[in-house]
């Protein structure tokens, strides 16, 4: 999916540093994952934002979506578990993600050490293998965060879920039990005033050049303010930034 593209960017070019602590540190996450995976019949994902790649653990459920390989687990270059989104409704997909570009910004605006007290869930439809629908209860753990804030650990939790009435996605403070909407968080702050400006330029269709000479601003200006709104917004491009905007309601 476009916004999945848009998160990659997000998680990839972090500033990882040179620190190395967390990397000791990822054996011990993979058997939590594992230990989950096995007592709750789920299915786990540790992401390894830094190396590319993902540990996925196989419980029960795994079965029931046709996904079962023939071991319990299965290391992939990549950060994505393709396999599983392959069984996930197109709308939840992009909603899971656009989900997950919102709880990023939420995380932002806390200090770094309380990152990992929250988590975000959802509930997503999901296909099995004998094509019947199946609702999966989804949970995203950010486990490991560098000194500087760089998210580098992502857990992932999907289990079988018989609850129809609630379909809203939140975060969940752990510690204290609190429920915080996504739908109530402000992004407002998102971008710039300026920037804002120039998005809404773009969205009408507007060139570099045609923006440049519209707000009396050198094209270079406007070329980094292109790049910075990109940045932000996890877009891949224009287009893209233009629409995740809208969905955030900045423009």
């Amino acid at each position: 999916m476009n916004t999945r593209d848009e998160l990659s960017d997000r998680f990839l070019l972090q500033d990882f540093g040179s620190c190395d602590k967390i990397s000791r540190e990822v054996d011990r996450f993979k058997i939590f994952a594992s230990g989950y995976a096995q007592i709750e019949n789920a299915i786990a994902v540790l992401s390894d934002l830094k190396e590319h790649t993902s540990y996925i653990y196989y419980g029960g459920m795994a079965s029931i979506l046709g996904l079962c390989p023939n071991s319990e687990s299965n290391l992939i270059d990549s950060i994505w578990e393709e396999d599983i989104f392959r069984c996930i409704s197109a709308k939840d997909l992009e909603r899971k993600h656009l989900d997950e570009l919102k709880f990023i910004h939420f995380l932002r605006n806390n200090p770094q050490p309380c990152y990992s007290r929250y988590y975000l869930t959802n509930v997503l439809s999901m296909i099995g293998k004998d094509g019947s629908e199946y609702l999966v209860r989804h949970r995203v753990f950010y486990v490991g965060v560098e000194p500087n804030g760089s998210i580098r650990l992502a857990l992932c939790l999907y289990n079988l879920t018989d609850d129809k009435a609630n379909r809203e996605s939140y975060i969940c403070d752990s510690l204290s039990g609190k429920i915080i909407s996504l739908e109530q968080q402000d992004y407002n702050d998102l971008l710039s005033r300026r920037e804002k400006e120039i998005l809404r330029l773009i969205n009408q269709g507007l060139s570099s050049k045609e923006i440049s000479e519209n707000i009396s601003i050198s094209i270079h200006t406007v070329n980094r303010h292109r790049q910075n709104i990109l940045s932000k917004l996890c877009a891949v491009n224009s287009i893209e930034a233009c629409r995740i905007a809208k969905q955030l309601e900045l423009i």
